[in-house]
This record gives C-alpha cells, structure tokens and sequence, in this order.
C-alpha cells in the first residue's frame, strides 16, 4: 500500500445544494479515472459514495462520503456531502477538513437556498472555492444566469475559468485558463482538442487576463513575476 505524508494529502469536498448533481459528478469522475469500470446512478442505487440503505431508500447523499484517487504523487481525497440542509453537521465538518471546496451549481437554478446556506458556512471558515456549474446540456440550463447568480453572491472575486459554447449544435467548453476549446462527441468520452474559435477569441483573451490578473492580486510573488513577465503559466 503506498503511503503519503501529509504535505501530499489534499481534501477537495463537494458540496452543493439538493440535487445539484455532486453524487453523479463525482462517480464519473472516478469512472474517468479509472478507478471504477462501470458508472452508477443514483436512481440505480449502485454509486460508490452512495451506499447506505437509508440513502438507496431516499435516493439521495445522507453522509459525507470519503473516496480517493492520485494524481501527480499526491493522493486527493473528495469527500462527497449531502445537499438537503437537513444534514449540515455533515456538510460543516467536512468543510472544516477541506483544502479546496468543490461548489456544484445546477446550471437550470442557478445559487439556490441551499447554497446560500452553505456558502455562509465556506465564507466563515475561509475557504478556497471553486464553482462548477453542471447539467449544463439540460434543455433549460442557463449558463450565464448560473455565473450571474454566483458573482451576486461571492462578489467580483468570481472569475470564469471555463463557458461552455455550441460549435455545429456539438457541446464545446473554451477554457480560457489552457486556452483550448473542448469538442464533446454525442456519445461524451474524451473531447476532441481544437483552437478557440474566431468568434470567441476575444472573449476568451478578455478572460484569460482576468483569471492571471485575480491570480496576480492574491500573491505578492505572483504579482511580481506577473509585472516582470507580463502575464502567468498555468502553474
């Protein structure tokens, strides 16, 4: 069994509001990885993190959920919590474990209540948040009302990384970070990897200095090298 000291143990915790979609975000995230070679559903009652007959029987998250995978030497915990508030003692003490908060955001919603509440609690106990807006290929997810909705509550310090885009009718995200844009096959799977189109090369350069520029605000060494260099890698 390989072991890790705790410089390379990082605790990611999901959170977000009653059927925002944590539980299958995180399952295909392990069935990416490889890690499982089948994905659950929750309405299947067979997901890893899903497992107690009291959650088979509500059909949703209950308990917090530890599961792990590695990347890079290090081992990442994600810790996969209830959305009903109901259980926020689940949720509050896996926040105070977290080293970065996954917020998961139903892109037909939008912030709800509940992440309202949760975020409260992120917001007490200061910590790195990172927003995913998901379902974004339901037929009424609304991307920019989700970023809207997330920037009225966190305020300005809301940068957009990735924005999802229609390429043929074909779902494509531009990630403004690696500057590539992401073509998604009808079947999902791996994407194809192509430059960002001309009609959003604008917006997308507009964004990625955003991201260096908030990134540069937040470290005085940053800040340095990006007055030296004039922009900032990816690392």
């Amino acid at each position: 069994m390989k072991v890790f000291d705790d410089k390379h143990i990082k605790n990611v915790v999901f959170v977000g509001a009653h059927q925002s979609g944590k539980t299958t975000l995180s399952e295909t995230m392990l069935f990416e990885a490889g890690l499982i070679n089948r994905r659950g559903t929750v309405e299947g009652k067979n997901t890893v993190s899903d497992y107690h007959d009291i959650e088979h029987e509500r059909g949703t998250s209950v308990f917090a959920t530890p599961l792990h995978t590695e990347w890079r030497n290090y081992k990442i915990n994600i810790i996969d919590t209830p959305g009903l508030d109901d259980f926020v003692g689940e949720i509050i003490s896996s926040i105070r474990v977290a080293d970065t908060i996954l917020t998961v955001i139903n892109a037909q919603n939008g912030v709800e209540i509940g992440t309202e509440i949760i975020w409260d609690y992120i917001d007490r106990y200061q910590k790195p948040t990172v927003f995913v807006v998901n379902q974004i290929d339901h037929l009424n997810a609304n991307f920019d009302m989700s970023f809207k909705s997330i920037k009225n509550l966190v305020g300005n310090n809301a940068v957009l990384i990735q924005y999802p885009h229609k390429i043929d009718g074909a779902q494509c995200i531009i990630d403004v970070l690696k500057m590539k844009c992401y073509k998604f096959g009808p079947e999902g799977g791996k994407p194809e990897k192509l430059p960002i189109p001309e009609d959003q090369a604008e917006r997308a350069n507009t964004l990625h200095n955003e991201l260096v520029e908030k990134a540069a605000e937040n470290d005085e060494a940053l800040m340095e090298l990006f007055f030296d260099k004039g922009t900032l890698n990816e690392d």
